[in-house]
Parts: structure tokens; sequence; C-alpha cells
């Protein structure tokens, strides 16, 4: 028994080469290759060519050549087993058990029929756009600044109004029902036994992988009619929304080339800077940043330019973002656009040469933070702006190396007009207590403190359960708000800034999304959407509002207990009884189980 020669492209088409190769020889580019000294035989002038295109290397000097596996093979002096679960462990490919070759073959044959049936989607909805019914579509893009150029070069496409234009013309092809539902392309209809199209009258934007292969597709909707603005593909066999960067497999050579990655959030943005020279950019596919992410990118470079929208919603995710990231061992810059909310506006008023300039002045992350911190709380009390200081601390904490640690510590406080070493001394603290990161047994700093006692590991998790309930607030829009005013009293929060703010959601002072902004709640949201599947989040929400009340519940009865043993010892025996009838209703109120209502 073996691997099936499908599985074995797939790792392969899944590995990058050059930073395969990169890590045991210096390699520089050399046309459409890259080249470097071999490290098979030794050599003054370089003869070992690494070659992208064909995912090989050969060397002109001794002769030896091959693919990634056996140059890993040859490296680390490993069987080809070995080197194949090597590389499909750093690519992220699941390989299968020999004794399940049969099923693996059967899976291998439905990822190509998925494949297949990406590629004809995209035709289809390419030729629909150059066609008189896609004049609508053109018109839009043209509307947007791009060209027919960019349409042909980036295969835009249009999806036809109708409920079945893909899937009619895909069974002609050959494709089931079942295939087109598989890819993501078609949606079931429960009550009528029927598919449709899953996407309609939207400008089409194919997602590929690095090899150029179409995995999936975004639609922007053309019309104002009920549904998302964006809508993307669920995942599937070949795609994973937390695995993937639009235009990845364009930027990645412009990567290298550039040292840095500019990563925004939309298509469009994406797509302008693509247009408008700057080829190293890439956009997220409507969710956070991943540690996939962030492994995905090192293949490619050690910093990261964000260039999100300049609002409190592009803030946080720039925030959330953060973690999975700077533990890739990425360094992470924030580009500030001074009256533009995202690239593709910029670009539209501006010249390429400005904003290549904001680039290169884009300031360090914790620079950027510190600035925009320092910005909101003008005129907040010192009791605040020393809670936003103490918030540092956990992100700081999460930096892998000791140098960046302290350039780190040396831009909040610059910013800031500190002491020197001032937060640094605070961080060394935290870190000589055990204190790694947000979501462990030590407080968290910048939270404020539950009334069990200052410094205790209680305390940091009564004050984090406060801040994930009220970071999960956010979720839906805000939906949740209503039920959790009705569910909560704001005493079961014992934190004064947490207690504060949920009174305010109480009174109807305040919207959810405003939340956004509270710097005590940045390790919650971070923590949340890198650790918490979506999926999971109401349920989540529910459990934490039942910790919050059976907390609450049983402080009152250590405080009842305490006052009824203080009323015996002065001997007030009725005030005694009093509380401890009040012991028995608590009692019996906390045996039940805490469920929403």
């Amino acid at each position: 028994m073996k691997y099936s020669d499908d599985i074995i492209q797939r790792v392969k088409d899944s590995t990058d080469i050059v930073s395969v190769v990169g890590e045991y020889v210096p390699l520089k580019k050399a046309g459409a290759s890259y080249k470097g000294l071999c490290p098979f035989h030794s050599e003054k002038s370089p003869s070992f060519m690494v070659s992208p295109a064909r995912n090989g290397f050969h060397c002109f000097g001794c002769g030896k050549g091959g693919n990634v596996i056996t140059f890993l093979m040859e490296m680390e002096k490993l069987s080809f087993p070995e080197a194949l679960r090597l590389l499909a462990e750093k690519a992220g490919v699941v390989l299968p058990r020999l004794q399940e070759a049969a099923r693996d073959q059967e899976q291998d044959r439905a990822r190509e029929r998925v494949q297949a049936l990406n590629e004809f989607a995209g035709r289809f909805f390419h030729e629909r756009l150059l066609s008189m019914e896609g004049q609508q579509a053109r018109d839009y893009f043209k509307d947007r600044g791009f060209t027919k150029e960019d349409a042909l070069k980036f295969l835009i496409g249009f999806a036809p109004a109708g409920w079945d234009s893909l899937k009619n013309a895909a069974q002609k092809a050959g494709f089931s029902q079942e295939e087109l539902l598989a890819a993501g392309l078609a949606v079931h209809h429960e009550e009528k036994k029927s598919y449709y199209d899953k996407f309609r009258n939207r400008l089409i934007f194919p997602v590929k992988n690095n090899y150029d292969k179409i995995i999936a597709f975004g639609g922007r909707a053309l019309s104002d009619e009920p549904g998302p603005k964006y809508l993307n593909s669920p995942e599937t066999l070949l795609f994973k929304k937390s695995e993937c960067l639009y235009l990845l497999e364009r930027a990645r050579e412009a990567i290298r080339q550039k040292g840095y990655v500019l990563v925004v959030e939309g298509y469009f943005d994406a797509l302008a800077l693509h247009h408008f020279g700057f080829e190293n950019a890439v956009a997220t596919l409507g969710t956070a940043l991943t540690s996939q992410h962030g492994r995905l990118l090192t293949r490619y470079t050690k910093e990261v330019v964000f260039s999100y929208d300049a609002d409190t919603a592009g803030q946080a995710a720039i925030l959330r973002g953060f973690e999975p990231l700077i533990q890739a061992g990425l360094n992470i810059r924030v580009l500030v656009l001074p009256d533009a909310k995202d690239p593709d506006e910029y670009l539209k008023k501006h010249p390429r040469e400005e904003f290549e300039a904001l680039v290169q002045r884009a300031p360090a992350f914790f620079r950027w933070w510190a600035q925009s911190l320092r910005q909101k709380l003008q005129g907040a009390p010192v009791e605040e702006k020393t809670r936003a200081l103490q918030g540092f601390v956990p992100m700081i904490l999460q930096i892998p190396d000791e140098v960046s640690v302290q350039a780190a510590c040396a831009a909040v406080e610059s910013e800031w007009g500190l002491d020197n070493r001032d937060l640094l001394t605070i961080v060394n603290s935290e870190r000589k207590r055990g204190v790694r990161r947000p979501g462990g047994a030590a407080p968290e700093a910048g939270e404020p403190r539950a009334s069990r006692g200052e410094g205790t590991p209680a305390a940091s998790n009564d004050t984090r359960m406060e801040a994930d309930f009220l970071a999960l607030l956010i979720e839906e829009r805000g939906e949740f708000v209503p039920w959790a005013v009705n569910e909560l009293s704001p005493e079961v929060f014992y934190g004064e800034n947490f207690r504060r703010l949920f009174e305010r959601l109480s009174a109807g002072e305040m919207k959810a999304e405003e939340l956004n902004g509270v710097p005590e709640l940045e390790p919650s949201f971070i923590r949340i959407e890198n650790q918490t599947e979506k999926k999971h989040r109401e349920a989540m929400l529910i459990d934490l509002a039942a910790a919050l009340k059976k907390r609450h519940l049983r402080n009152q009865l250590a405080d009842l207990k305490n006052r009824q043993a203080e009323a015996e010892k002065a001997g007030e025996v009725e005030k005694a009884l009093s509380l401890a009838q009040q012991m028995i209703l608590l009692k019996r109120q906390y045996s039940q189980e805490v469920e929403p209502r």
C-alpha cells in the first residue's frame, strides 16, 4: 500500500518550494526562478536553480535535481513517506491512513469534480460578464474605477439574476445538482425539494489557490434587494476560509520582492491596489485573520502592513488579527490613510507615489495603537488612562522575542510621554508571575479587579468572564442585548467600568457596536475571535450569563453567612434567624439550573 498519486500531488501543490528550499539555501531572484549555492556540493558561483513554476530544483554543477519532496529527503535524510508527512503537516494537508486508500481515492475523485465544476463556473460567470446581459455589471465595475483589462486579468464574472442559470448550464455540461451543492454553487430548498443558484445578480470574484486553480467565489450584489452585500462560497473540500487569502496566488512573488505584504479587508481594496501597481496586496475572505493565515504569510515575508477601513470596526479587526500574526513571528505595521476610509478610495484621489510614501511611514503596531488610544482618551480621567495603559500588557506578552518586546514598550512609552521603561517593568513583572498570554489563570492587566481579592487568579477569572460576556454582545449586530438586559442586572458585574457599561446598555444610552471601542475589552475580542467558532458564541454567551448569576448568588450567600455569624456572636437572635431564612431562599435559587428565559 502507498499514498495515491493525487495525495502526493496535493501535498506538492500546497507547498511553496521556494520557502522550503529557502530554509536551507539563501536564494536570490533570477528571472522567473531563484538562484543560490548548491547544498549538495561545494561551489563558489551559484548554479543551483529553483523554479516555482515547475515546483522543482536543479543544479547545473552536480546535476542533482527533483521536486520539493526529494529535496527534503536529501537534506534531512528522510524516507519518502517521512518527507511527505512532514510537508503535509506544514501545509495543513491531512494524509489518509494507508488502509483507507479506497476511501481516499473516492474523496480524491470528489475533489476533482469540485475543482472541475469551479473552473466551469468561473468560465461561465466570466462569459456572462462579457455578454450583453452583463452590461450592468460591466458598468458597475467601470464606475468603481476598473478597466476591461482588469476584468480579463482577474477573471471577474457576473452571475445572472435568474434562479437557475448556472445550474442549468452545469447540468448540460454533465455536473449533477449534488455536485453543485458540494461545490457551494447551489442551495437546496428543503420545502420544494429543489436546487437553485447560490450567486444571483452579483459581480463575481473567483478565489484561487497558489497554483491558479479556482477554489471558491465571492459575489457583490448589484441591486438593493434584501440580502448580504457580499456573499462568499461556503467551505468545501477545496476551500477553507481560514486558510485562504484573495489574490495571494498573484501577490506572492511581489511580496517576496518588496519584503512585506499589504493586507486589506475586501475584494475591491485588493483589486484597486493591484490596479495601481501594488501587487503585494491580499484580502481576507469575510473572516478574521487566523493562525493558518499567519503561517501562510511567513512563507513569503516577515512583515505585514494592515490597511483596513479607518472606522471602529476596522480598528477592531486589526486588533483581532494581532495575536495570530505576532505568534507566527510576523512584524506588524498599520497604514493610516489621512482622508479616506480605505485604499480604494485613497488611490482614486491621490497619486500612487503618495500612497507608497504612506506605506513606508506606516507605524509599527504598538505605536499605532498607542497613538489611537491617546487620541481617544484626551481629557479622560487618569484612572481610565491607567487602565488603558495596562491593557497593552497582555498583548505585549504575546510577542515571542525580547528585542520586539522592548521595542513595543518603548513605542508606547514615547507616545504616552511615560518615564523610560515603566511599561517594560510591568511586563517583566507579569512574566515572572508566569503570565504569558490572555486567557491564562493569572490576572489580566487592564481589567478591573473583582471583589475576591486583588491580584488573585480568581479575580482574573472573574474579570475575564465579565469582559468576555460584554465582548460577545456585539455578535449578530447586538441582537442579544435585549435578552442580556432581561436576564441580568448590573449588580452581577463587579468591575466598576463593566457594570457602568452594562447599565448604559440597559438604559439604551449605548449601542452594542460601541463596545468595540472599549480598550479593556480588546483582549476578550482577540481571544473570542481566535479561539471560539462563531457558531458556538451564542452558547458561550448563555453559559457566561449563568456563571455570572451563580457567582453573584455564591457571593451573596457568603455575605449572608458572615452577617449571620456576626449576629449570633452579638446575641441578635431575631436578626440571625432572618438572615438564615434569606440564606435558605438563596440556596434554593442557587440549586436551580440557570437557563435563559
